[in-house]
């Protein structure tokens, strides 16, 4: 079964019929916050990634770890935040461009000199 958009919301997304009993004004409100929490939520996810991957020093393993059970508990947020946009009828915006566009989150700055010295 193929879904079919029902109306463009402010954002210019589509959304499909659900069986949710929620106005489409309100429903496109509250995509667009899930929206807004699944790009911050992947952008966090990505950078947590990214520490894991490269943390360095005499606590690498403790840290290592650490970043990596982080990773995966937001990896299971992202998932349910992704799919409760679909359940409204929405358009997950879930891809790392996306994410990277409309995160709030600020980017990682890497201590090189830090980690240059451990």
């Amino acid at each position: 079964m193929v879904a079919t958009p029902t109306r463009e919301s402010k954002t210019s997304r589509r959304f499909y019929p659900t069986r949710i009993d929620l106005p489409i004004d309100t429903r496109t409100q509250v995509v667009d916050v899930l929206n807004q929490s699944l790009a911050a939520s992947l952008d966090l996810k990505t950078q947590t990634k990214q520490a894991h991957w490269n943390v360095k020093g005499m606590d690498f393993y403790q840290l290592h770890e650490l970043f990596d059970e982080m990773a995966g508990e937001l990896e299971e947020y992202v998932d349910m935040v992704a799919e409760r946009v679909t359940a409204l009828g929405g358009t997950a915006m879930g891809t790392a461009r996306m994410a990277a566009s409309g995160s709030i989150c600020q980017s990682i700055r890497w201590m090189r000199s830090r980690a240059k010295s451990m």
